[in-house]
């Protein structure tokens, strides 16, 4: 199974999502995205960005306090993703 991991703790949320549907679409199926935010939006627009592509959000983890928290996401592939329009980046990282 293919695990990647993408950091997105400098990254604006909307930039973060492009650049993690990108990664996503690039992914097999039964692929697992890590994704790493300090985005306070993350814990609502993760999830729901997950469900509407129809991808599994197997687990959430918070580290820190209140403002300076670290949110990692493990998503799993279980459908195509189609890449965003406007790039993203190809941040691709293998664990």
């Amino acid at each position: 199974m293919a695990r990647h991991r993408l950091d997105n703790r400098r990254t604006p949320c909307a930039v973060g999502l492009i650049r993690a549907k990108a990664l996503m679409a690039e992914l097999p199926l039964g692929g697992i995205l890590e994704l790493t935010t300090r985005d306070r939006f993350a814990p609502f627009e993760v999830p729901a960005w997950a469900d509407k592509e129809g991808l599994d959000l197997l687990a959430v983890r918070r580290r820190g306090w209140w403002l300076f928290s670290t949110f990692t996401f493990e998503i799993l592939k279980t459908r195509e993703v189609t890449p965003p329009k406007h790039g993203g980046g190809k941040p691709n990282q293998r664990v």
